[in-house]
């Protein structure tokens, strides 16, 4: 976007000591292009709803074309850095954003936008971030272990608003033989997609069948609600649909995957260099926090390609604290041993230690090198 102070910017915000410095960076307007979450040993939290907004002096016209008479009619401003949506220090002592509007940073308190400018997104807070909120919006202490752990949650939020529907719809047709056991297979399952999970699969062939084509107020009950944001959507719109389409994915499944029973990490796999393993995550359309999208092989499974990659979890004290995994390596070559090192530890939901003092930097050195040196002295620790 030949904005050539981005890397001015990130230098200042790697070097502010206080929310009033990062701030100071923040209003250079280089970096745009995504949202920020700030926090720091003070206990300041902040999540920013990041953009160059257009300071329009009409009402936004979409995709429609807006009538233009005069300069008047024109912007020739950005919306100020300090009017942009924040959570600053909300109630319940956290904030979080999973790729939705600003509106549910935080749900004690949500952020305010009845205000003059009309070209915010509107109020939306898919099954990705109702679990993000289920997981923070609590009053329990946790740990930055606790917080590892709650970043690997398998919950897939969608069985829990559709199956008690899905069940009783099925089950009111006293099914039979394949059908009849695949539905007592979805009465054990546990709502998760963690790899050993038998009845996921199944669950996201009939889901995805029974959706298609169909937009939110055909497929729930009850869509989603600015004024119950965590409850909605919920139940089946369709309940004959459901079951035509329960029936359908029963041998689906079978003919995929050779079970209806089949393990999710069976058919969902991480797929790196010479790392073929299980994995659990699902799509956020499924209501995964755990966000994993597939992409099928030729064998018939499938291999996670986008989603969670790159994880950070800091503590922030005298001395920080982190734990980190990167998916896809640091190398995109094949034949570096940093290509794959880190996928199977990311499929098993596990992190690293990051290295943050020089003692901790030293203990964990691979390859040391200095400048001037005509090749790289390499010792294993």
């Amino acid at each position: 976007d030949l904005e050539f102070r981005a890397g001015e910017q990130f230098l200042r915000l790697m070097r502010a000591s206080s929310l009033a410095e990062w701030k100071d960076a923040m209003r250079m307007r280089a970096l745009v292009s995504q949202n920020y979450t700030y926090a720091d040993r003070a206990g300041n939290i902040l999540v920013l709803w990041n953009a160059s907004l257009p300071l329009l002096p009409h009402q936004a016209g979409g995709d429609s074309a807006v009538t233009v008479t005069s300069l008047r009619d024109v912007w020739t401003q950005y919306l100020p850095f300090d009017a942009l949506p924040r959570a600053l220090n909300p109630r319940g002592g956290y904030v979080q954003n999973a790729n939705d509007s600003p509106h549910f940073a935080n749900v004690r308190e949500p952020v305010n936008l009845v205000n003059p400018y009309p070209n915010v997104e509107p109020p939306m807070l898919r099954l990705r971030s109702q679990r993000s909120l289920q997981l923070v919006d609590n009053n329990r202490r946790v740990t930055l272990e606790d917080v590892v752990k709650m970043k690997h949650d398998y919950r897939m939020l969608l069985a829990e608003r559709v199956k008690p529907d899905l069940l009783k719809s099925v089950g009111g047709t006293r099914p039979q033989g394949p059908v009849a056991d695949a539905l007592r297979l979805l009465e054990r399952w546990d709502d998760t997609v963690a790899p050993d999970s038998r009845g996921a699969v199944l669950f996201e062939i009939w889901w995805s069948r029974y959706a298609q084509e169909r937009d939110e107020a055909a497929q729930f009950a009850v869509p989603w609600s600015e004024a119950d944001p965590l409850k909605t959507p919920r139940g089946l719109a369709d309940p004959v649909r459901a079951v035509d389409s329960f029936q359908w994915a029963v041998e689906e499944t079978v003919r995929r995957h050779g079970a209806v029973d089949v393990a999710w990490g069976d058919v969902h796999r991480v797929r790196r260099g010479g790392v073929d393993v299980p994995v659990g995550g699902c799509p956020g359309r499924l209501g995964c926090f755990r966000v994993l999208g597939f992409t099928r092989d030729a064998d018939g499974r499938y291999a996670a390609t986008t989603g969670d990659g790159w994880v950070l979890a800091v503590e922030f004290a005298e001395e920080p604290r982190a734990y980190s995994v990167l998916a896809y390596g640091q190398s995109a070559k094949a034949d570096s041993p940093w290509h794959a090192d880190q996928a199977a530890m990311f499929a098993r939901g596990e992190m690293k230690r990051v290295a943050f003092s020089e003692r901790d930097v030293d203990r964990q050195a691979i390859t040391r090198y200095r400048p001037g040196e005509r090749s790289l002295v390499t010792g294993l620790r």
